[in-house]
């Protein structure tokens, strides 16, 4: 964003005294597009992994501007991926429910039945099992042997946050609403001073 170029070139209109409260409308408005675009992020986060929107913002962090740091960040780094069983319906989370035999003798599913990403999908050759600590997870085979096997992650909030897309609309959004909020706040601002 051009916030910096932005309120470099209002300074020059306004006078001494007014000047003195870019600083203080500038986080306010910074702060409150930050918070705006995290919303909208969470969102469209959430309709893409079909990840409950309160544990995405839960593993957000925001960095917020103050009148000497004239910027703010979201920090997605703690949302991460968890494991498949997340997705599998709390019906089906029983070990060994989709390898089971049908009356036929085959196997009831050829994996793991899990909505990720939206859509239901059978992700093959998986399993339901219990981890050493004695939660139910999805794992594979790393192997033709029965070990060693490997916990296989559902969707990542993080990846889908920093993908492209996702940016670009985070950027738009910011840019837009950011010019709003300066506005409203220096008029706020303004107002104190009469």
């Amino acid at each position: 964003m051009q916030i910096k170029h932005d309120l470099a070139r209002l300074e020059k209109k306004l006078s001494k005294m007014e000047r003195g409260l870019i600083p203080k409308a500038a986080s306010q408005a910074i702060n409150k597009t930050v918070r705006s675009v995290n919303s909208a992020a969470i969102k469209e986060v959430s309709a893409e992994t079909n990840i409950k929107q309160k544990e995405i913002r839960q593993a957000h962090q925001l960095y917020l501007a103050k009148r000497d740091r004239l910027s703010a960040a979201i920090d997605a780094k703690k949302s991460r991926g968890k494991n498949l069983i997340n997705f599998v319906r709390p019906s089906q989370r029983k070990a060994g429910h989709f390898n089971a035999f049908n009356k036929r003798g085959a196997y009831k599913a050829e994996g793991v039945k899990a909505k990720a990403w939206g859509k239901t999908k059978t992700y093959k050759k998986t399993f339901i099992g219990r981890a050493p600590q004695g939660q139910l997870l999805v794992f594979a085979r790393k192997g033709p042997g029965r070990t060693p096997l490997k916990g296989i992650t559902g969707p990542s909030p993080r990846g889908a946050f920093i993908s492209q897309r996702l940016q670009q609309v985070m950027e738009r959004q910011a840019s837009a609403r950011f010019r709003v909020e300066l506005t409203r706040s220096i008029n706020n601002q303004l107002r104190k001073l009469k």
